[in-house]
Order: C-alpha cells, then sequence, then structure tokens
C-alpha cells in the first residue's frame, strides 16, 4: 500500500520540476460546476491570488481560507498553506499570477482546494508607464497591460458623469471600476489593462490596486 504523504511529496516534486503547461491545469469552472467529479482527486489549477476578495460564499474551513480566481472570475476558495509572502488581506499581494497543486474536496455542495503546493509565477511583466504614453498612443496602447503611478482624482465624464482618473504630472487618466474606492489625493501604483470608453477614450480598465498611500 503506498504511504499517503509519499506519493503526495512525490506528485510535488514532479510539479515543481515542470515547466508551465496549459495542458497541466484543470480550468477552475470545471471544478465549481461539476465538484462531483472532481472530489477527493489532485488537480493543478492557475489564477490569480485575491486573498479574502472576489469570496464564492464562506470559507469552507477556516476563517483564514484564501480565493483563486481565473481571468473570467470564476473563485474558488483554497485552505491550506498561503503562497509565500502572501497574507489574506495584503492588498499588494493580490492579483498575483500563481498555480496551485491541489486536493478538490467539498462541504456543503461546495467545492474548495485542499493545497499541497503553490507557485508565485509571472506569467506577464506589466509594462510601467506615464499617462502620457498612452494619452499621445491610445492606438498602439489598447489591450496593453501596464502599471501606473500616480494621485487619485474626480472629474466629469463627456456626459456629466462622475468619474475617477488616475493624475501623474504628465496628465490624467479614466480608471475603471476601483476594487476599493479611496479618498481624493490618494497615491495609488495600479496595474490594468488600456481600453477605450464609450466615447472612444483611452481608460484604464480591470484596475488592480498595487499599493496604496494616503497622506
Amino acid at each position: 500500500m503506498i504511504n499517503k504523504r509519499l506519493f503526495i511529496a512525490f506528485l510535488a516534486v514532479i510539479w515543481l520540476a515542470s515547466p508551465v503547461s496549459a495542458d497541466l491545469f484543470t480550468p477552475l469552472v470545471d471544478i465549481i460546476t461539476r465538484p462531483e467529479s472532481f472530489d477527493g482527486k489532485f488537480v493543478t489549477v492557475k489564477g490569480e491570488y485575491f486573498g479574502w476578495s472576489k469570496a464564492p460564499g464562506y470559507p469552507p474551513v477556516t476563517r483564514s481560507d484564501w480565493v483563486i480566481a481565473d481571468e473570467f472570475d470564476n473563485s474558488i476558495y483554497c485552505t491550506g498553506k498561503l503562497p509565500q509572502t502572501f497574507a489574506p488581506a495584503s492588498e499588494s499581494s493580490l492579483g498575483r499570477p500563481i498555480t496551485v497543486l491541489a486536493v478538490v474536496r467539498c462541504k456543503d455542495f461546495q467545492p474548495y482546494l485542499e493545497v499541497q503546493e503553490i507557485k508565485t509565477i509571472n506569467f506577464q511583466v506589466e509594462e510601467m508607464v506615464s499617462v502620457a504614453q498612452i494619452i499621445f498612443d491610445p492606438i498602439g496602447s489598447q489591450n496593453r497591460k501596464v502599471s501606473l503611478m500616480g494621485v487619485l482624482a474626480k472629474g466629469y465624464g463627456v456626459k456629466g458623469e462622475r468619474v475617477y482618473l488616475i493624475a501623474d504630472p504628465t496628465g490624467a487618466l479614466k480608471l475603471g471600476r476601483l476594487p476599493k474606492l479611496y479618498p481624493r489625493g490618494t497615491i495609488l501604483h495600479v496595474r490594468g489593462t488600456i481600453t477605450s470608453d464609450e466615447n472612444g477614450l483611452p481608460m484604464l480598465d480591470k484596475v488592480e490596486i498595487i499599493s496604496v498611500r494616503v497622506d
């Protein structure tokens, strides 16, 4: 009979030594929609670390259970070890790409991942840019994932609607929905994807907060 701990350790060694390949990963949506098919089985999943954000209900095991979500906002709880240096309430960790080796468990028909090993992986390094670089090249900037540092401001759109902006010494850029609201004047380091608003003007969408400083 195979020792369970040795088996898990053997799997972890293979997994940690393996290159990242799309074929290795089980889509989160498959686990969420068909939990009975995965209950008790080992899976590898990839997504972004969201701590206690995007929670799909209540933590299934402990209050320290944390969430992994994919690009389509499918999310699932993880229990067990955290990514190294991460903390559930740390905003600087949110949105960081990770992969997880875990056993799928179910509690009250809610699937969750019993984590065995974690990798933090930089799937895409966003480029640090200024607002002017985006404004002066709106077409070339489309769909680029970038990071910006500036001051949170509030203004009005073309139709008089209230909008949030990030302003640096080179200009101001409209922001999409913020994951959390901060006072005007807050210094933000954010990342997101350059898109266009309903008026065709460039904006930063899918905004994630990297760091915050409130003076």
